[in-house]
């Protein structure tokens, strides 16, 4: 800023306005950005006082300034005074017309620590779901369904685990999604002789979610178990999770998971690798509530055909959509709305790490996906309509514990940018008080 002219005065240049408001405006600028971005700096080094006090000298250049209204605010939660962050980035975001993402999920992070610590309660997935009565049938007939596409390598252990089962009412589907490899031969070869029985639909290629609807169709069993075909299941798997699901009188459930490599060598917990990330977005069960608030904060599911579920809720939720990384979660988030799954802490489901897995082919559309689908169930939870699932994590859920710790999970998952902007806009006013 040129210090020889005062701001008021009119501007040297002769255009009749006064020097704030023509000349001097661009001087700000630069002066204002030049304290930003030392402000930046010292904030990336981690020195949280030094970037305070730049941000703050900022803004008096320039009080409105979003951006800097918005990183003053971090840095204030990062010294553990969010009730100094919520109402800087609350002007920022008015600022800016409550379009900025990042600034919404920021403020999310905001709002949950400020939320109460929330006592940590005793686990409730395996408590039967309110809505649905216990059954009597002690060994209903389970369809095991097997989506298939050019996994002629793994295929056939697939199979071989469905036949090692220790549970006797089963029947096996395979649908096969126009694989280009000798998959269908060597299934062919697989469902030989099968103890129970099994049968193979070969069809031109149109998705992993199609494939599984149209095993639903073709199977005739109360409860599906789904298989993804380079995966397994433990031996014991059907029979734990009748006696868990079923005779519990839920509708649906997953379990824990065992991780191995193409040659079922189960895969070191390497920090950092992905072994250990799937492991450890299960083991986010432990840490919340109940499972559905798990469930909702990621796919702690991690698999289709780590789902075990009863025909009747997989019909009314109309089977899969037409997502290509995330059609898993998708489901269980819809599942969810009408029914509290249960997590089998038993290691029943094989899941294998191979060069060839689907979710390592484009990790963009994998996120822009799973934001779609958990967008979805947020717009549905922020409706105003009650689930048929109590437990289920809503505005309006009539369990209390689940009704007061869904937002704030939403917050702490760095979701907020998901949820419509009234609701986030309503939540930062409430936390600010009257």
């Amino acid at each position: 800023m040129d210090t020889a002219t005062p701001r008021n005065a009119p501007c040297p240049c002769g255009s009749g306005k006064r020097y704030k408001h023509c000349h001097g405006v661009a001087a700000e600028d630069a002066g204002f950005a030049g304290t930003l971005d030392r402000a930046l700096a010292e904030h990336r080094a981690g020195r949280l006082p030094a970037a305070e006090s730049l941000y703050r000298r900022a803004l008096t250049e320039a009080p409105a300034n979003p951006d800097a209204l918005h990183m003053l605010a971090m840095v204030r939660l990062a010294l553990g005074a969010p009730g100094d962050a919520l109402p800087l980035i609350v002007r920022a975001l008015d600022a800016t017309d409550w379009r900025v993402d990042d600034m919404r999920t920021n403020l999310g992070l905001v709002l949950a620590a400020l939320a109460s610590p929330r006592a940590h309660r005793e686990r409730r997935s395996a408590l039967p779901n309110a809505s649905r009565s216990a059954s009597r049938n002690d060994m209903p007939l389970v369809s095991v369904v097997v989506p298939s596409f050019n996994h002629a390598r793994y295929v056939e252990r697939a199979l071989h685990s469905v036949r090692a089962q220790d549970y006797a009412n089963l029947e096996l589907v395979v649908v096969d999604d126009g694989s280009t490899d000798d998959s269908v031969r060597t299934i062919e070869r697989a469902l030989h002789d099968m103890p129970f029985a099994a049968k193979l639909v070969a069809r031109e290629n149109r998705g992993a979610h199609a494939a599984l609807n149209d095993g639903l169709s073709q199977s005739r069993g109360d409860y599906v178990q789904f298989l993804n075909s380079d995966d397994a299941l433990a031996p014991a798997r059907i029979t734990r999770m009748v006696e868990e699901v079923v005779r519990n009188g839920a509708d649906w459930g997953f379990s824990a998971m065992t991780v191995v490599d193409a040659d079922d060598r189960p895969l070191p917990r390497t920090p950092g690798s992905r072994a250990d990330a799937l492991l450890r977005e299960i083991e986010a069960v432990d840490h919340e509530e109940t499972v559905g608030l798990a469930l909702l904060g990621a796919n702690v599911a991690v698999s289709s055909g780590n789902v075990f579920a009863s025909r009747a809720l997989a019909d009314a939720i109309g089977g899969f959509r037409p997502y290509r990384y995330n059609h898993d979660w998708d489901f269980c988030l819809r599942a969810l709305e009408r029914s509290e799954p249960v997590f089998v802490r038993d290691a029943l489901y094989v899941y294998r790490l191979h060069g060839a897995n689907t979710i390592v082919e484009s990790s963009e559309r994998a996120r822009r996906e799973s934001h779609e689908a958990v967008a979805a169930y947020l717009s549905r939870a922020t409706s105003g309509v009650a689930f048929d699932n109590p437990l289920a994590p809503a505005l309006t859920s009539s369990d209390a514990s689940a009704a007061g710790s869904f937002l704030p999970v939403v917050f702490s998952r760095g979701m907020a940018a998901l949820l419509d902007v009234e609701v986030l806009r309503r939540a930062a006013i409430d936390a600010q008080g009257p």
